[in-house]
């Protein structure tokens, strides 16, 4: 059986060794990629991606659809760091080790 996947075993070890056992990685590229307002930023940190955005000459859909496709960023990232977190902490095993694990549970 031909078990080619999305990430490359490669790929996978990278990800292991970046993010697992690692949630600050994460939430450290959550900052970059989705910075916030925050009281508790520095003085002149604060971003939002979207302040800087021209909305005075749209008409009103112009701007409905810039929030939409906002929000549909956000929903984007959020779910590429989800992925990311749980590949890392996906665990490998055979189908024996499988067997085995579960042979051992079930006794308990």
């Amino acid at each position: 059986m031909n078990k080619e996947m999305r990430i490359s075993t490669e790929e996978m070890a990278t990800i292991k060794a970046l993010y697992s056992d690692n949630p600050q990685a994460l939430k450290v590229l959550r900052k970059i990629f989705l910075p916030e307002v925050t009281a508790d930023a520095p003085i002149g940190q604060n971003f939002d991606l979207w302040m800087t955005m021209k909305i005075e000459d749209l008409d009103p859909e112009q701007v409905i659809s810039n929030i939409k496709a906002r929000n549909t960023l956000i929903q984007h990232v959020e779910s590429c760091l989800m992925q990311l977190s749980l590949l890392a902490g996906q665990k490998e095993e055979t189908v024996e080790q499988t067997k085995a694990r579960l042979a051992a549970n079930s006794t308990k």
